[in-house]
């Protein structure tokens, strides 16, 4: 069954090239584990220019590649211990497909 997990980011003023080269290496390590990864912006919505990065996996072994990849597990200690993020996590979700 396939899983998506998605992140809605509050892009910090003058951080939005920072956040996407971050992004840009995410993507590498989904697309290495056999997932697929895009980014959106919201135009129209509640939080117009926020970002929507969208990881889909054909199951769940294939998230667990990623959640376990050294580069992405640096990346985000990194992430986390940065006391000027380029963006402001506002939801994180994961959805598993449900067969009908």
């Amino acid at each position: 069954m396939a899983i998506t997990s998605a992140l809605m980011l509050k892009v910090r003023p003058g951080k939005e090239k920072q956040l996407l080269e971050v992004l840009k290496t995410v993507k590498k390590i989904v697309e290495r584990a056999g997932g697929t990864y895009a980014v959106r912006r919201e135009v129209v919505g509640p939080q117009p220019n926020n970002i929507l990065a969208v990881a889909q996996y054909p199951d769940w072994g294939h998230l667990g590649k990623v959640r376990s990849d050294p580069e992405y597990q640096k990346l985000a200690d990194g992430l986390r211990s940065n006391s000027d993020p380029a963006a402001e996590a506002v939801a994180s979700t994961i959805f598993e497909d449900v067969a009908i």
